[in-house]
């Protein structure tokens, strides 16, 4: 085989291969492109799709489910959370340490309509609207939309609130505090322009209006004055109302004893009247009968001695009672 021939033989190998690796890059390019065409969505997000040649923003899902979706190849994707999100803003001091501590942001500080300085720890928790999440990107392109709009509003709703309270109502009406803060924070999230509706407002948790210690210490020392007041009236009224039942009984008792006495006496007084006849007068009565209780009363004396004498001065007699 002589030069030419070898020459005609290696020509279309060359083109063989040539084709080869043409249709090698094409596949990979296809293959390259059908991957980069293909995107996913997980449940409780919502995929954001830029196209950058077409000069679009559009979004994917609900946040219901998991699914996979076409898009450009040249055109990017970003997965948007719109599920219940929180925000905890709390401040507190290790009691050990000392050290202070917080959550995602410090308590919130804010005035009571009498000016008193209090920290407000809060949760508040929300959604997005998948509908609108491709017009809240395009407003925060960052995806900072809670540190830039919805915390600010959150400080921002429990300060006008707070202001309507005074301290000592806002421990007396807690449920009314926290009622009124929901009402405000979603008037002022529903208004916001740059969140355009997108965020829906969930569950909020008033979980403490830390008020000075001093003003705590105050209301205390009140609270401990009005229970002792309370109780010094309880024990006055206690007492008046013994004495008067000890009045009342003692008077109740005097009258009995007067009234048995009052009856022993005419008792005794028709029995030796009876015994005597018409022969004896009231005031010869009266002093036997007072003769005779004296007596009575002497000889119930334990080492009472009692000696007797005739009227007319015969020999006494001696009564000692056993």
């Amino acid at each position: 085989m002589d030069f030419g021939e070898r020459r005609q033989i290696r020509v279309p190998s060359i083109r063989i291969r040539g084709l080869s690796v043409v249709a090698i890059v094409l596949i990979a390019v296809i293959a390259v492109a059908l991957f980069l065409s293909v995107g996913r969505v997980n449940v409780g997000y919502v995929t954001v799709i830029v196209d950058p040649l077409m000069g679009t923003i559009s979004s994917v899902g609900d946040g219901s489910t998991s699914r996979y979706f076409f898009k450009a190849p040249w055109a990017t994707t970003v997965q948007i959370y719109v599920a219940t999100e929180s925000v905890h803003m709390w401040t507190d001091k290790d009691p050990v340490t000392g050290q202070v501590m917080y959550g995602d942001f410090p308590a919130v500080p804010s005035l009571t309509k009498d000016g008193l300085g209090v920290e407000v720890d809060i949760t508040v928790r929300w959604t997005l609207s998948p509908s609108l999440i491709a017009d809240l990107y395009k407003k925060y392109p960052a995806g900072d939309w809670e540190d830039r709009a919805i915390v600010p509003i959150i400080r921002e709703a429990i300060r006008d609130t707070l202001v309507q309270f005074t301290a000592i109502k806002t421990i007396e009406e807690r449920g009314a505090v926290a009622a009124s803060l929901e009402i405000t924070l979603r008037t002022q999230l529903g208004l916001e322009p740059s969140l355009g509706n997108a965020t829906i407002l969930g569950t909020i948790d008033l979980r403490e209006i830390a008020l000075p210690q001093t003003f705590i210490a105050a209301i205390e020392a009140k609270l401990a004055a009005e229970q002792l007041a309370i109780a010094a009236e309880f024990n006055a009224t206690k007492i008046l109302v013994l004495a008067n039942a000890t009045k009342a009984a003692t008077i109740i008792e005097a009258q009995g004893a007067a009234e048995s006495t009052l009856l022993a006496a005419n008792a005794t007084f028709d029995a030796i009247q009876k015994i005597a006849g018409e022969s004896i007068d009231t005031t010869q009565l009266t002093f036997l009968y007072l003769y005779l209780n004296t007596i009575e009363k002497a000889a119930a004396e334990e080492g009472t001695m009692i000696i007797v004498v005739g009227p007319n001065q015969t020999v006494p007699f001696i009564v000692a009672p056993s």
